[in-house]
């Protein structure tokens, strides 16, 4: 019996340990930025942006980022965003969204960093609240355009059919003023990631029990799949060695590998040689020579406007040491004959 155990215990270890081995290796699983190309290539084009270097753009034009063709799925990283499309498992946790008129809607500028999803939430006692983050946008939400925001009853934050319970967005401007910002983030690590509304707090204002979903590796890119208690969704490591940095000036900086032609540009603002030297700010020969002038004019006049080396002349003649005792000699001869002379002249008158 107790041989029988010990098998039984050994086989746990080696598939627990076999299950451990697997989902490290595929978290290890390090691709190029040429994934990102050719996965999402078939779905829409890759344009050149002056400010982002090669962005993708949706080939629907109806599309919005984290509201159509999704849902939202409570996992260990936080509220995660399960994609139906098959290029999801790319735009939706890698880099972030912008809009622009000129492209007609929305475009992805690619990253390495995975994420549950790049949204900033908001919450209120009726409505959970969403919107795509913007590169180089972190946690002010100040910022995001009242129109991005998505907002849906909190009972339905984690129905498969969400979308189907979006409020109007003619109707955000009043729902914002009535929410505040969610800032809750969950650390896996050592990395944080924005996790949206607290499962405790969802589970209490929607009176429905949220189930937590393990997040777990795919083998290849495709669609994210729900299976019973995980979510299945491709996430490699982003290889950005060789990389060149297109997004410098925000706190999401996006590589890419250096593979192709068309690599990613840098910012407009990311060289600028004339910032750097500033010669006319660090050598000022005026300035240097002044003050040494300065310093001789104030020693070579004295107080009575005389120049000190003629002053020095005078006390030199004034004090010799070595005459010093001929001159009294010659004083005192002098004051003798004087005397002798003055004593001759009296006695002669008398």
């Amino acid at each position: 019996m107790k041989k029988l155990f010990k098998i039984g215990l050994f086989a746990i270890l080696v598939c627990t340990g076999t299950i451990q081995l697997n989902e490290a290796k595929s978290q290890s699983v390090s691709v190029s930025f040429s994934v990102f190309y050719n996965s999402l290539k078939p779905y829409g084009q890759w344009v050149d942006n002056s400010t982002y270097g090669q962005v993708w753009i949706s080939n629907d034009r109806n599309f919005v980022p984290y509201s159509t063709g999704g849902h939202w799925a409570y996992t260990d990283y936080g509220w995660t965003w399960v994609s139906d499309y098959d290029w999801g498992w790319a735009p939706f946790h890698y880099g972030r969204w912008n809009y622009s008129s000129s492209y007609g809607g929305w475009f992805w500028v690619p990253g390495y960093e995975w994420g549950p999803a790049w949204v900033a939430w908001r919450g209120s006692g009726e409505y959970y609240g969403w919107a795509p983050l913007t590169p180089g946008l972190s946690i002010s939400y100040s910022t995001i355009p009242v129109s991005w925001w998505i907002f849906a009853p909190h009972r339905y934050i984690t129905s498969p059919s969400v979308s189907r319970y979006y409020a109007p967005r003619a109707r955000n401007v009043t729902i914002i003023k009535n929410t505040t910002v969610v800032n809750n983030v969950t650390v896996k690590n050592n990395v944080h990631y924005v996790a949206g509304p607290k499962r405790e707090d969802v589970e209490k204002v929607s009176h429905v029990k949220v189930t937590t979903y393990t997040v777990s590796n795919s083998s290849k890119p495709g669609k994210t799949v729900v299976n019973n208690n995980t979510v299945n969704v491709y996430r490699p490591v982003i290889n950005n060695d060789k990389k060149v940095t297109i997004n410098e000036n925000s706190n999401n900086k996006t590589t890419v590998t250096n593979n192709n032609k068309t690599a990613n540009k840098q910012p407009n603002q990311a060289n600028k040689p004339n910032t750097v030297n500033k010669p006319n700010t660090v050598n000022r020969p005026n300035a240097v020579t002044k003050q040494p002038a300065q310093q001789d004019k104030k020693q070579s006049v004295n107080k009575n406007n005389q120049p000190k080396n003629q002053q020095t002349e005078k006390t030199q003649q004034k004090v010799k040491p070595g005459n010093a005792a001929k001159q009294q000699k010659q004083n005192n001869n002098d004051a003798a004959k004087r005397k002798t002379q003055h004593d001759d002249n009296n006695n002669k008158r008398n």
